[in-house]
């Protein structure tokens, strides 16, 4: 199975992250998550972070797919998801605020 990226699309009041999955019998399907603007600023989520989120998360979905069972076509990415991501992914501006505390604030 292959999983590619296919990139963003920015729409009015959310924006879209589209991947095509590619069965190993050659058979093609894309899926589509989306992010709403509001998560973005309630959960500080950069654009950055986005893309790998709905990565993660769309490899989390085929785990969970059988032959009966196949993942939506669209997918909505919700506080919990950031919240797991984040979990799994420090956050590099915690990183940076640790570093920055660490180094001396005055010089003599």
């Amino acid at each position: 199975m292959q999983l590619r990226y296919l990139g963003v699309i920015p729409q009015s009041g959310y924006v879209e992250y589209g991947f095509r999955i590619e069965d190993k019998d050659k058979n093609a399907r894309q899926v589509i998550l989306t992010i709403t603007d509001d998560l973005f600023r309630e959960n500080n989520l950069k654009f950055q972070e986005a893309p790998d989120l709905c990565y993660q998360k769309v490899l989390v979905e085929l785990e969970k797919e059988d032959i009966d069972t196949r993942m939506p076509e669209s997918i909505p990415i919700t506080a919990m998801d950031i919240a797991h991501y984040r979990g799994l992914h420090p956050n590099s501006k915690l990183r940076k605020f640790a570093q920055r505390d660490s180094k001396p604030r005055f010089r003599i």
